[in-house]
């Protein structure tokens, strides 16, 4: 009898969270309270960094880098997490209370796959810097995880049919199955077509699961795969 995980949502740390503050063109729009919607606030450095930078520079895991006059980092750097893979300025989109409503905006910029967790395939994710007083998005940006190893030795790639994971982890790397913490291994990683995403046939798929399986949910709701695992 399978038991079962899913479904479980695994959201990367910066899962479509808008970084809002300073506004490129005015200079202000200060966010007050950063927890009301989950945003951080944005330099003015570093608005200005941001109009700089281009596809293949590279940011910290959490996106918005300590430092107030610095967006990107080095990609050579110890610090280095993710790659720009695309950035627009000015798109048109308008975002509300943190967040733009319709998604479509953002796979029309960052392509249909983006946020799925694909077995096998570096994360990604797309972040956005926004006037938090008019809601008008200023900059829209996608990113890719880098394919390497953090400090602690985990990859931020979901695993694929063969891969070893940790069940105490909260979003999906892969760990080398020779390390302590690798006690999951997935089985079989079983993949749904784009179109079957809003509501793939779980039950159908995870029949072949012998054991237990997780459920891979994005940030919008869509079900790219399903992991049987032991």
């Amino acid at each position: 009898m399978n038991t079962t995980f899913g479904p479980i949502r695994r959201v990367l740390a910066v899962g479509g969270i808008a970084l809002a503050g300073t506004v490129a063109l005015t200079g202000c729009g200060l966010l007050e309270d950063s927890a009301d919607d989950g945003s951080t606030e944005v330099s003015g450095e570093q608005v200005d960094a941001v109009a700089e930078a281009a596809a293949g520079d590279c940011l910290p895991y959490e996106v918005l880098s300590d430092d107030p006059a610095v967006f990107e980092v080095d990609c050579s750097g110890a610090d280095a997490f993710w790659s720009i893979t695309n950035i627009v300025a000015d798109p048109g989109i308008t975002a509300e209370g943190g967040d733009i409503a319709d998604p479509q905006a953002v796979y029309d910029t960052c392509g249909e796959e983006v946020g799925a967790y694909l077995p096998g395939k570096a994360w990604t994710d797309w972040n956005m810097i926004y006037d938090v007083t008019t809601g008008n998005v200023d900059y829209l940006f996608c990113i890719e995880a880098l394919d390497q190893p953090n400090a602690e030795g985990k990859t931020p790639v979901t695993p694929d049919t063969g891969d070893c994971m940790s069940s105490s982890d909260t979003e999906w790397y892969q760990v080398d199955c020779a390390d302590a913490a690798a006690d999951t291994t997935v089985t079989e990683a079983i993949t749904f077509d784009v179109a079957e995403w809003a509501a793939p046939d779980i039950e159908g798929a995870t029949a072949a699961c012998a054991g237990s399986y997780y459920e891979l949910t994005d940030q919008f709701g869509r079900t790219s795969g399903v992991l049987c695992v032991e």
